[in-house]
């Protein structure tokens, strides 16, 4: 209901965020986020495990041991999924600490909790590090950070991953003529409404940004779609 009830406020605010171009409530700055993504993160989880469990089976075919980052990760259903597929998996769920209380939470319940590691902080700020991973996952993420720090956070975790490791945007992907689909389209006003400089991006944007942080192949998937996913994911691999 709280979650519903801040929705219809933001929304009665349209004309006001499209005379002035400014959000009715930045979700991305943390204490906003802390307050709204608890209660939503639980019912994004129930939205997106199935998903989650077809991509992680992409992900995992015919490998093993996989070490991987979830950013932002909110319940963690990306990263537990593949730690579901990969019983060697290990990760690090990265996120605002009011955030991560409920991370703890959810890999505790689905039994992968003694293969994760925490780091709390601000995704733009935190350090990665270098050449630790072969995953980095931004599941439903880039959306809310506008193209700068988008292109910045691509950079920075492609030092983060090993040679051949691949980031995996889980997004709503609007076609490159911005015509449709309609869900991602709709989506980008939310953004508007929600923060400061968040949109939805096509998949030549993400290509472009992608190959200048360094990336070598970009390719989407189709199993989402095949589980009800409005969009597929989009998967880059460091040479």
């Amino acid at each position: 209901m709280w979650e519903a009830d801040r929705l219809w406020e933001m929304w009665g605010k349209l004309a006001d965020a499209v005379r002035t171009g400014r959000p009715q409530m930045a979700v991305n700055q943390q204490q906003k986020a802390e307050e709204f993504f608890p209660t939503l993160v639980r019912s994004l989880h129930i939205q997106n495990r199935d998903k989650a469990q077809t991509l992680a089976r992409r992900l995992t075919a015919g490998r093993k041991g996989l070490r991987g980052i979830d950013v932002a990760c909110g319940s963690g259903v990306w990263g537990i999924a593949v730690c579901e597929a990969d019983p060697e998996a290990r990760f690090v769920a990265q996120g605002f600490p009011a955030v991560l209380d409920l991370t703890r939470q959810y890999v505790r319940q689905q039994g992968v909790g003694d293969r994760y590691e925490f780091l709390p902080g601000n995704l733009r700020e935190v350090d990665f590090g270098r050449d630790r991973f072969d995953l980095a996952l931004l599941g439903n993420i880039v959306h809310s950070e506008g193209e700068a720090s988008s292109r910045d956070l691509f950079r920075r975790l492609h030092a983060a991953l090993r040679p051949g490791g691949r980031i995996v945007i889980v997004d709503m992907l609007p076609n490159d003529a911005r015509t449709g689909p309609e869900f991602p389209l709709f989506f980008a006003l939310n953004m508007l409404l929600a923060t400061e400089e968040g949109g939805t991006y096509t998949l030549a944007e993400y290509t472009e940004w992608l190959c200048q942080a360094g990336f070598h192949t970009v390719e989407t998937t189709v199993e989402m779609m095949d589980v009800g996913g409005h969009s597929p994911a989009v998967i880059a691999t460091k040479a």
